[in-house]
């Protein structure tokens, strides 16, 4: 691991984390609850005792509401089973369970086993040598066998796996019924059906698109054309959004920015909650977002007549990914219990955690139907899952969203071109992988 690349790191810890923007998180707590909770099991007389810490999100250790009482259950489960292993419990809102982590792990210590969102942090974790490989506990054909290729790859760093996908979402298109039935739309399904559509929004007064202040659901464009904005299969990263492909991605992204395709409110959308509201109170005829935005909206307007379908397709269907991951710390002084604990909650044993919020295993023998039963809206998203790819496997990913996002602000408030934003943000993030790998 070259030195350059580690102060890069060290660098970026210092940065304020912002929320997440991607699976699960559709709304960021705000505070901590770093209290841990020891589930004590009953352990046989002389048998040497396996302590673990897990560092969650603080829902999924509260046992006051139902989702932390299932994990809290599945977890005293597990000790029935294996009585030589005491647990404890630690939550951290998710805006901060990095930082939380990386400053412990740094130190020499830190939770044994922390979930991770799966939009790059574990890659900056494991380029800084914070992350256990999962190499020594497995192979890679026993992971790819048993998980789906987007989520397991968004822990792959250097050609090794470091992360154990949990639960997988992506982006999907919602678009409100009742509007399009008024002004005699199909639902678009195309590049080309979207910006006419969204033309006919625009000239019937109406608002267009709301989705999350960030590169997140842009990414999809990006891939829908065959570009992957950065490509990681050589030994540096290399920037191809100047590309063909990145270029007509750009220019299809720009031209529904300039036309007024997004709507005023996308601006100020730091939170998902303020994009359900603007979807929910009929300002936008159109969200990009997960499976988790549905209850938001449901929430606010529980009258509301809208539809949930695929991403529209360009050269190519395709959609970015969203969730979350298991990661064991290499200071862990047992990680081959930390992965058996890790392999057991992510089986079918744990599947009554995901169910209490819908959620979908990213293991490949994970029974859809029977998740989504009462929730048939949202296998629009499963469906989605052959296609689904991972955002940048780079370090400092959250970088990369920030310079990205920006340009798309800068083409919405005329400070640029898109042509000039496109050339500005292409030599920033060639800057910025130069920074981190060479």
């Amino acid at each position: 691991m070259k030195k350059k690349r580690i102060t890069a790191l060290l660098l970026a810890a210092s940065m304020v984390l912002g929320t997440s923007a991607c699976g699960g998180s559709g709304g960021a707590e705000s505070a901590d609850s770093t209290a841990g909770q020891e589930q004590e099991p009953q352990q046989e007389s002389g048998s040497e005792t396996t302590e673990l810490t897990l560092l969650m999100g603080n829902d999924w250790v509260d046992e006051s509401k139902e989702l932390g009482a299932e994990f809290t259950k599945v977890i005293g489960q597990y000790q029935e089973e294996h009585p030589e292993v005491k647990i404890t419990l630690q939550g951290a809102s998710q805006q901060d369970i990095k930082e939380s982590f990386q400053t412990a792990a740094l130190a020499g210590g830190g939770a044994d086993i922390v979930t991770m969102d799966n939009s790059g942090h574990a890659i900056d974790l494991a380029a800084m040598g914070l992350l256990y490989p999962l190499s020594e506990l497995t192979t890679a054909e026993e992971l790819t066998s048993h998980y789906q290729e987007g989520p397991l790859n968004s822990g792959k760093f250097q050609g090794e796996y470091h992360s154990v996908p949990w639960y997988m979402d992506c982006c999907g298109f919602y678009y409100n019924t009742e509007r399009l039935k008024e002004l005699d739309l199909e639902v678009p399904r195309t590049w080309e059906e979207l910006a006419d559509a969204l033309k006919v929004v625009k000239d019937a007064g109406y608002g267009g698109i709301i989705t999350y202040q960030s590169a997140y659901a842009f990414y999809s464009f990006f891939y829908q054309n065959e570009c992957p904005v950065i490509d990681t299969s050589g030994e540096i990263p290399e920037v191809v959004t100047d590309s063909e492909a990145g270029k007509e991605a750009w220019a299809y992204i720009c031209d529904i920015v300039e036309n007024g395709g997004l709507v005023e409110s996308f601006k100020e959308a730091t939170t998902w909650d303020k994009v359900y509201e603007s979807f929910a109170n009929g300002e936008a005829t159109f969200l990009l977002g997960g499976d988790w935005c549905a209850p938001g909206i449901d929430k606010l307007n529980p009258d509301l007549d809208y539809g949930i379908t695929t991403m529209v397709e360009g050269k190519t269907q395709a959609t970015v990914l969203g969730g979350w991951t298991w990661n064991i710390n290499t200071n862990c002084k047992n990680p081959e219990a930390a992965y058996d604990l890790i392999s057991y909650l992510n089986s079918e044993s744990g599947d009554s955690i995901l169910a209490v919020e819908g959620k979908i295993s990213a293991r490949k023998d994970f029974d859809y139907e029977k998740a989504l039963e009462g929730k048939e809206r949202l296998q629009v998203f499963t469906d989605e899952f052959p296609y689904t790819c991972a955002r940048p496997a780079v370090i400092n990913e959250k970088v990369i969203d920030e310079l990205i996002t920006n340009a798309i602000l800068e083409v919405d408030y005329g400070k640029l071109s898109a042509d000039e934003a496109l050339a500005s943000l292409t030599e920033k993030l060639k800057e910025n992988i130069q920074t981190n790998y060479q």
